[in-house]
């Protein structure tokens, strides 16, 4: 089957969802092996992928993982960590997942790793005492804690038949777009930050035919994938089988604005430090103030709080009054058993 759908996307045709997904399957299936697959996936790409075929794409990545669903109609999904030349930035996703556990919103994350430190936000809880022994433990404990982050198993079909094809593959592709909406815990309130502005009313309309219940894709200026702190964000929103497009500014929401210097942490020791003290309500300027603006549209994305304005008060407040801090203990303790 992948053959001749190769010969079609080179005479530049548009595939439909059923051709797609079938193409798809085998590949996540190994059976298309991997001279076949990067072929279709070059030739998809000098095409042009339509959103019929990456819907088709995702929907076939989704069902070659195995899902997990955790109280997902209630959870977040905040993509993306951005690293600089000069270092990494604040850990500004796993502050909002704090922030959102503590206001029993599921919090949910993966890593296709083994090895936690390859991740960074493992890395940084690691580095502040959380132990992962065992990570039947994460899934266990997920419905107290309203917090997951977990490892799958690289022998998950996706990941095994991906990851040689996707690194031989020396140009942007649709296997960019799918890592973002894999989604294996059946998330349904997710919020995008991408790096590329001219892409973001497109994941904001695959976002509407895949069903999402509430999603915002966000890229801030310097293609900086969070609400930034420097500049305006550019925000599509998807709610109720619409997009509502807008830009925020720090101003607009009551904030100083900030450089994207004072966001970066020399290493993961900073971070985790940094993350301690922002929990403790003993870190103030920049950091403090993007992860209000950030853990906001997670609040607001997912009905804890009615407006943006709103967001930023309940996250504000839970903060100061040592509502996340208190979570992360809670966190640490039960990991810790």
């Amino acid at each position: 089957m992948i053959k001749s759908l190769i010969n079609k996307l080179i005479l530049k045709n548009d595939l439909d969802e059923v051709e797609t997904k079938e193409a798809f399957d085998e590949i996540f299936s190994g059976l298309a092996g991997e001279i076949n697959a990067t072929s279709f996936i070059t030739a998809l790409k000098i095409k042009n992928e339509t959103i019929d075929e990456i819907v088709a794409a995702i929907i076939s990545a989704r069902e070659s993982v195995n899902k997990i669903c955790l109280d997902g109609d209630k959870a977040n999904f905040f993509e993306n960590i951005v690293i600089s030349q000069d270092g990494g930035y604040f850990d500004i996703k796993l502050a909002v997942d704090l922030i959102c556990s503590a206001n029993s919103l599921a919090a949910l994350r993966y890593t296709f790793n083994n090895c936690f430190e390859k991740n960074k936000s493992f890395e940084l809880l690691k580095l502040m005492g959380v132990k992962f022994a065992n990570q039947n433990n994460a899934i266990k404990h997920f419905e107290r804690l309203k917090f997951g982050y977990f490892g799958l198993n690289p022998d998950e079909r996706y990941y095994k038949y991906t990851n040689l094809i996707s690194r031989s593959l020396e140009f942007t592709n649709i296997f960019d777009i799918l890592g973002k909406m894999l989604n294996p815990y059946c998330v349904k309130n997710q919020i995008i930050g991408l790096v590329d502005k001219d892409k973001v009313d497109l994941f904001a309309n695959i976002a509407l035919r895949l069903n999402n219940d509430n999603t915002i894709v966000l890229c801030g200026d310097n293609s900086f994938p969070y609400v930034t702190m420097q500049g305006e964000t550019y925000v599509a929103e998807a709610w109720k089988n619409k997009i509502f497009t807008y830009v925020l500014t720090p101003q607009l929401l009551g904030f100083s604005e900030y450089s994207l210097k004072d966001l970066i942490c020399p290493d993961y020791e900073t971070n985790a430090s940094d993350m301690i003290l922002l929990l403790q309500n003993k870190l103030q300027g920049a950091k403090k103030d993007c992860v209000i603006l950030n853990a906001a549209l997670a609040l607001y994305i997912s009905k804890k709080a009615n407006s943006i304005m709103d967001g930023i008060e309940l996250a504000r407040k839970t903060l100061e009054n040592g509502s996340a801090f208190d979570k992360f203990i809670q966190i640490k303790n039960t990991y810790n058993e």
